[in-house]
């Protein structure tokens, strides 16, 4: 969950000039880059609990040290560290005191390998002095939404009073939950048309796979991805897409026309955020709000507010996965690049997902959820269709950065044992979560 904002000033007189907008930030295909983005979930061994913003060995101390030692450079609310930046990469503090890092668009998977593994092996040696344990899985497996601590940041303050009516589990996705994301780009219309659709298609396969939050209040539940139940109860106006994005051609004006009915949060004014009470962008362009008149930075930060499977800005977001260890951190972007970056893999998928309807893709994003490999789309199980997506994407890799579909090493063996993540956190669960949150380390 971001916290960028977005100092483009430019009034919107038209509702057309947003798709010319997000249509001008196409790049060409040699600039084609990846940017990873994914959530961790704290534990602390001082306070036998999930960690506070404050206290001796709390994230505030941990944010401060990155700062005075490692270089990173701290965006405040008040006194308190809300975001860090360092090279083209930020670490965000998410509502519940996740961390994420938000990496660097980079042209190579090598170099999201060598990105990884620094954050990693930096956020261990700052966090260990604290007692702080970083563990990658879709949702926190013990303690309640209401238990978990808060983080304070102001953006949040208004999310938490706006969703909890709008969603039963709206407080589960911003305290407890984690995923993994890649961001990728796209050149043309056409060509952020076809990614979309094919990104969209492959999400359910996604969560299939990268099942990782079975555990949940300390009991396992009979989701697999209860993280993508969660989402499905956050708040249907801004996760749930229309008929017009689930069908075969989806374009840039469908998606800034769907973006301008979802009711807003917020605008951020003079480094504030000034809630809005749901005010859908439409009005607000029509009429603005108090003395504030639309901007085309309003509709970036709105466009960070929705919260689809696959999400449209000026690049391709994708967002079905459960947060996993180091493995299946590296395998998303890997598999996304393939299967978007290569045209012979996007033409493949595009063929094998043309008679998928909305309502084939809407039943299986449900059944998924629990089902797992075993859920099916069009009569065949989620099984069988990466046994038949997987290689184009394989070879697809293989054309674009020789090596790298080494990368999706990890799904290879997965599929061959018909089994995610989630299978495993069942099998080793004795009855202890802090032990199945430890046993998930990743820093």
């Amino acid at each position: 969950m971001s916290s960028q904002t977005f100092a483009d000033f430019a009034p919107i007189n038209d509702p057309d000039e947003l798709v010319d907008w997000m249509r001008l930030g196409g790049r060409p295909r040699d600039l084609w880059a990846v940017g990873t983005e994914h959530e961790k979930i704290g534990y602390s061994s001082t306070a036998a609990a999930y960690p506070t913003y404050e206290g001796d060995a709390g994230i505030g101390v941990l944010l401060e040290a990155l700062v005075a030692k490692a270089g990173w450079v701290a965006s405040r609310e008040g006194n308190d560290i809300v975001a860090l930046a360092r090279s083209g990469t930020t670490i965000t503090l998410e509502p519940g005191g996740q961390l994420e890092l938000s990496g660097e668009p980079l042209l190579t998977l090598a170099e999201q390998v060598t990105e990884l593994d620094t954050h990693f092996e930096e956020l261990r040696r700052f966090s260990e002095p604290l007692g702080l344990t970083w563990s990658g899985m879709g949702h926190a497996p013990f303690g309640t939404a209401a238990q978990a601590p808060q983080m304070p940041k102001s953006r949040y303050r208004i999310m938490r009073g706006y969703l909890p009516p709008r969603g039963r589990l709206a407080m589960n996705m911003m305290h407890q939950t984690c995923t993994v994301q890649a961001n990728l780009d796209f050149d043309t219309e056409a060509d952020a048309s076809r990614k979309f659709r094919a990104a969209l298609m492959v999400q359910p396969l996604v969560i299939a796979l990268w099942a990782a939050s079975t555990v949940i209040e300390g009991r396992i539940v009979p989701q697999r991805s209860f993280r993508s139940t969660v989402w499905n109860e956050v708040d249907n106006a801004r996760c749930k897409l229309p008929d017009t994005l689930l069908g075969p051609n989806p374009s840039l004006h469908d998606y800034v026309q769907w973006a301008l009915d979802v009711p807003m949060f917020f605008i951020h004014r003079e480094g504030d955020y000034v809630p809005v009470n749901g005010l859908v962008f439409r009005r607000f362009l029509d009429v603005g709000f108090g003395d504030h008149r639309a901007t085309i930075g309003d509709f970036a930060l709105h466009l960070s507010t929705l919260f689809p499977d696959v999400r449209l800005k000026r690049h391709l977001e994708v967002r079905g996965a459960d947060m996993g260890d180091r493995a299946h951190v590296l395998a998303l972007p890997a598999l996304h690049a393939g299967l978007l970056y290569d045209d012979l893999a996007l033409a493949e998928a595009s063929r094998l997902f043309a008679d998928v309807t909305p309502a084939d893709w809407r039943a299986v994003r449900l059944d998924v959820e629990t089902q797992g490999l075993d859920a099916s789309l069009r009569g065949q199980k989620l099984s069988g269709w990466w046994a038949a997506l997987l290689p184009s994407i394989r070879e697809g890799l293989r054309r674009l950065e020789p090596g790298s579909e080494d990368l999706l090493g990890v799904l290879v063996d997965d599929l061959a044992r018909l089994e995610c993540p989630a299978d495993r956190h069942r099998l080793s669960f004795t009855g202890d979560p802090l032990a199945l949150l430890i046993q998930n380390r990743v820093c």
